[in-house]
């Protein structure tokens, strides 16, 4: 929780309280929990108990208070991240708690909240009833998406609250992205944000193919949906990065795979294989086809 944040699309995070439950494949090496862990104080998995942070409202209300400096410098309001280290909708946190944060957000008039959740299923029982009656217009919202099945179950959903309930914008974050995901709708959905894994050394971490990246682009450009690709993860493709680079990375013989852009194994064919070197989140970057691609949507520029 900080004033400041080193996640690219966002400006500061706040948690008004830490802990969670794992619901995806993607939560397998959930930076959070590693944190978590760390530091012993075993706020993870159901039953656990969430630790409150009391310093939570204070900091969100003092980026809202100075949030007319921010403009000067940067020309737009501050993207506060609402819960990096926790789900605003874990079933293991009381209404009461909840609300209270959630109160503590739609006070926050002059930030752009961006909320993330992997319960989509639970956001409309579990905000305030104000909320359902009338959405704060500066709180977005973001589903994790990892997998095609979740795409599949989640983001007609994502769409369905959008148009219930009045919400100003909603994203997707496929970080991160774990196999190809097509068939993509992308109709009234504002944000995608597409990331590789990363971990700690010795973790297993899954690569992210080029060409899984390329069809959300597409998709993107297709509905006019803003694109933002956050990172490669501990996995760099062949040709994805400076000669130079992938030439350090074999000398210093990384680790390396093969990846198919069709990862069923009862394919016949495979088009497009790619080298994958473990060159770290550091080293590998966020370049695609030699060029950043951070955009946002329309609202979270103003």
């Amino acid at each position: 929780m900080a004033e400041t944040s080193s996640i690219e699309w966002t400006d500061a995070t706040v948690n008004f309280w830490w802990g969670c439950t794992k619901v995806s494949p993607g939560c397998d090496n959930c930076y959070a929990e590693q944190w978590n862990a760390f530091r012993g104080s075993g706020q993870w998995g159901p039953g656990a108990p969430r630790r409150i942070i009391k310093g939570a409202s204070a900091l969100l209300r003092r980026i809202n208070r100075n949030a007319d400096k921010f403009v000067q410098v940067h020309g737009r309001r501050p993207r506060v991240f609402m819960h990096s280290m926790s789900d605003v909708f874990d079933n293991e946190v009381s209404n009461e708690t909840r609300h209270e944060a959630l109160r503590q957000a739609a006070a926050a008039t002059t930030v752009h909240i961006q909320i993330v959740t992997k319960r989509i299923g639970n956001v409309r029982d579990m905000v305030p009833p104000e909320w359902v009656d009338a959405w704060p217009a500066h709180v977005g919202l973001i589903i994790s998406v990892c997998t095609q099945r979740e795409a599949t179950r989640d983001i007609p959903k994502l769409r369905a609250l959008k148009r219930e309930l009045n919400l100003p914008w909603v994203g997707i974050s496929m970080e991160p992205m774990l196999e190809p995901i097509t068939k993509l709708d992308l109709t009234d959905i504002d944000w995608v944000i597409v990331g590789g894994e990363s971990g700690k050394r010795g973790q297993v971490t899954r690569p992210l193919h080029p060409a899984w990246v390329r069809s959300v682009q597409a998709d993107c450009a297709r509905a006019g949906t803003a694109f933002f690709f956050k990172q490669w993860g501990d996995w760099l493709p062949d040709g994805e990065a400076a000669r130079a680079v992938i030439d350090d990375l074999i000398m210093s013989r990384a680790d390396w795979i093969e990846l198919h852009a069709n990862p069923n194994a009862f394919a016949t064919v495979r088009f497009d294989t790619r080298t994958m070197y473990r060159a770290g989140k550091g080293r590998s970057g966020a370049l695609l086809g030699g060029y950043t691609h951070q955009n946002f949507p329309k609202e979270l520029m103003r």
